[in-house]
């Protein structure tokens, strides 16, 4: 089964990487889609060559240009599609069936075909126009996946707090996977405990 992973110009590139490292390991066809943004945030934050790390896990890589691609069309059939990290302008455009470009385009083919769409915002604090947006598109049939990990999984490093986010999305788009520590799991903090007040 094939999955769309769209990256756009947030900050937060490693969850998308992540991502396609993590459905190609579960056997999924990865579709990536890489924005110009995402480009020039990726060389911001000293992440070199971010079309070939994803393209190590990705059947095809394409820039957001790309509106011929197979992807483009809603017969292209899909489990899934997550834009990770998802920007605000991205965000805006969805909400507001704004095609502008292969990511929004494909985001907007996945609402209209009743198909998952997993929108992970990264910016913080939201205002009164992002948070009206968010809910214009969970209406539609997004789920908004705020990049924000949960502590009680006891996270060793970085790689713990990407793959939390990382696994709430999968979690959304119907994928099983083992990427984080679930609540209630023999390693994961107990909050009736009392160790949290």
């Amino acid at each position: 089964m094939r999955v769309i992973i769209g990256v756009t110009g947030a900050s937060g590139i490693q969850y998308a990487m992540r991502a396609a490292e993590v459905l190609e390991g579960l056997g999924f066809e990865v579709h990536s889609i890489i924005s110009d943004g995402a480009l020039a945030t990726a060389a911001a934050e000293g992440i070199d060559g971010l079309r070939e790390r994803m393209g190590a896990h990705s059947a095809m890589v394409y820039d957001e240009h790309e509106m011929a691609a197979a992807i483009s069309s809603s017969s292209f059939v899909v489990q899934g599609m997550a834009v990770m990290p998802c920007s605000i302008k991205t965000l805006g455009e969805i909400a507001s069936g704004i095609t502008s470009n292969l990511i929004t385009r494909s985001a907007i083919n996945s609402l209209r075909m009743g198909r998952r769409l997993a929108l992970v915002l990264r910016e913080t604090p939201l205002g009164q126009i992002e948070l009206e947006n968010a809910l214009r598109a969970a209406r539609a049939g997004a789920f908004i996946v705020p990049a924000s990990p949960g502590f009680y999984t006891k996270p060793r490093g970085i790689d713990d707090i990407i793959d939390f986010v990382v696994g709430k999305t999968l979690d959304v788009l119907g994928i099983e996977h083992s990427v984080y520590r679930r609540w209630g799991s023999d390693n994961a903090h107990d909050m009736a405990g009392g160790a949290i007040g």
